[in-house]
């Protein structure tokens, strides 16, 4: 006599391995959730670094980053251009190699650039996961006066001293930036930490 499975062992195997694979998405899905927060964290915290080094070593703040920081404090394209030259993220011509390549818009947004055939997007363009491109650049701030504090920072709504050289920070991915008194329960990324935070208003 032949023995084989059954269909009710059939059905039990399948159901097993249903489980199996839907724990596994799950703990993927969280997984990349994850990496894509720590990916912007990253970029926030690099960037902030580069300022301050670009200030140290050229012992001023050039003018097209003063400007910028003194109005929105969106690291745009031309803001960035002396961060740019001096990361060497630079084409042969002398141009932007773009926001993706720069490095000054989230991954979120990041990910929408590099997909678009033709590379055909624009600051109005939607990023999935909410807001547009132009909601998804890095913002900054620089210490003007040297005298170690930056005073006055818009950071969601709310105005902000922190203790650094520069500070960068950028909406998460749903492209929205939360009060910063939320503090943990926002999805918002800062290069500083609670600790420098001097005052909120």
């Amino acid at each position: 006599m032949k023995k084989g499975f059954t269909l009710i062992e059939m059905l039990v195997v399948l159901g097993i391995i249903a489980v199996l694979v839907g724990a596994t998405i799950g703990g993927y899905s969280k997984f990349s959730k994850t990496a894509e927060k720590t990916r912007c964290q990253e970029l926030v915290s690099n960037t902030a670094t580069a300022l301050a080094t670009l200030f140290q070593q050229s012992g001023a703040w050039p003018r097209v980053l003063r400007t910028a920081s003194q109005g929105d404090g969106r690291l745009t394209a031309t803001a960035a251009y002396p961060l740019a030259a001096y990361m060497s993220l630079t084409t042969s011509n002398g141009a932007l190699a773009g926001y993706d390549r720069l490095g000054i818009v989230s991954p979120w947004a990041t990910a929408v650039i590099r997909h678009r055939s033709g590379g055909a997007v624009s600051e109005s363009t939607r990023v999935p996961s909410g807001g547009t491109i132009d909601d998804h650049i890095l913002r900054f701030a620089i210490d003007y006066d040297g005298d170690g504090i930056i005073e006055g920072v818009n950071v969601g709504g709310e105005s902000i001293d922190v203790r650094a050289t520069a500070i960068v920070w950028c909406c998460g991915k749903d492209g929205r930036m939360e009060a910063y008194s939320k503090g943990l329960r926002s999805d918002d990324v800062y290069s500083w930490t609670k600790g420098q935070t001097q005052n909120v208003r």
